[in-house]
């Protein structure tokens, strides 16, 4: 049987808060034809549509105003439908150029395709020990009352998986540079992400790859991507550059004060540090809690205190939902690397793959100020 393997290979969707199904409400139009046609008669007296109308302004209005929001809605989730066929469209051609890359090697080298990938994938490929421990540490938060032993033939699969993943990417990227590929209208979907010149930021300015992250602090997806996010600023020092923005969620009463209180420990230089210690420690992120957090970060109690209590960033954070809703977000934690979305606590091996393309792409940046 013919070996191969799959290209495209970690789903970009993943758990997140707030993913779920929309109703949309349409109203009908009302041409003036149907406006003045007889809708009912009271004995011989005959009445129009528009003059039953005039008895429910409000109501009316109330369903035009529903009616235009879905309207919106339903113009949004189409546009996200084209970027997502575009981005499948630009993965499969990938595939097919990867795969005559493929059959380019096996030829120089004089042995069948299935022996290039047996010697370059499947041997380079074997998971230690190490790894497993590895990736046990990383999904036993959700493991519930299972054992590692219990979950070992999963997590087996699931690493032998992901590091096939990853080496055939690699190797895909080495034979690009030997081949000598170029990439001139193959390029991915990607989202124009803007964000103030103020927006909390670590990293190069000039980076060649630029994530925007919008998150909601009370998400548990959130907290559980922030290892991931960690992981991917330390393997990409001085290549990434990390773009924070607010999205709290309505059901999430604290996520808008913690925001608040972020930005507060911003003003002392202290932003990211109050940022991933609310992430990676998550607590109840009422006002006593946020502020023992701040005088652990050694921060002026009194100063801090007095910019919570005005709600100082009500009207940034505000804004940053704004942003968020413009370009498609609904769901956190949703990252825009470079422009190219994907939602979801996903591992690093998705941050991974998309980074290492657009360093080979080296596109100019579609997240700008």
């Amino acid at each position: 049987m013919k070996q191969s393997f799959v290209l495209i290979a970690i789903a970009l969707t993943g758990l997140a808060c707030g993913q779920r199904g929309a109703t949309a409400v349409v109203a009908a139009s009302s041409p003036d034809t149907v406006s003045s046609a007889v809708a009912a008669k009271i004995g011989s007296k005959a009445l129009s549509n528009a003059e039953l109308d005039t008895r429910l302004k409000d109501d009316l209005k109330s369903l035009n105003e529903r009616a235009a929001a879905s309207e919106e809605q339903l113009k949004l989730q189409m546009e996200d439908l084209k970027r997502q066929i575009a981005e499948q469209q630009y993965n499969l051609r990938r595939k097919a150029l990867t795969e005559m890359l493929f059959d380019m090697e096996a030829q120089s080298r004089g042995i069948t395709r299935d022996a290039l990938l047996a010697q370059e994938i499947t041997a380079k490929s074997t998971v230690t020990p190490a790894e497993i421990d590895t990736l046990w540490e990383e999904v036993k938060p959700r493991a519930g009352k299972m054992t590692k032993e219990q979950a070992l033939p999963q997590l087996q699969q699931m690493a032998a998986q992901r590091k096939t993943e990853t080496r055939v990417n690699v190797f895909q990227r080495e034979l690009f540079k030997k081949h000598n590929v170029s990439f001139v209208g193959l390029q991915p979907s990607r989202r124009n992400v803007t964000f103030p010149s103020d927006a909390p930021s670590i990293g190069p300015a000039d980076a060649p790859v630029t994530i925007v992250e919008f998150t909601d602090y009370q998400c548990p997806y959130c907290q559980q991507a922030q290892q991931y996010v960690d992981r991917v600023m330390k393997a990409y020092e001085g290549k990434v550059r990390l773009v924070y923005q607010e999205f709290p969620l309505d059901f999430h009463a604290q996520a808008k004060p913690a925001g608040n209180a972020a930005r507060c420990a911003g003003e002392q230089g202290k932003f990211w540090e109050m940022h991933t210690g609310v992430l990676r420690t998550p607590g109840a992120f009422d006002e006593a809690d946020l502020k023992n957090r701040a005088t652990a970060l050694g921060i002026d109690a009194n100063k801090f205190g007095a910019c919570v209590a005005a709600q100082k960033y009500e009207a940034t954070i505000q804004k940053s939902i704004e942003n968020a809703r413009s370009v498609g977000v609904s769901a956190t934690p949703t990252f825009f690397v470079n422009g190219r979305s994907f939602s979801g606590a996903q591992p690093f091996e998705v941050f991974e793959r998309i980074i290492e393309d657009e360093l080979v792409l080296s596109p100019a940046k579609n997240a700008r100020q």
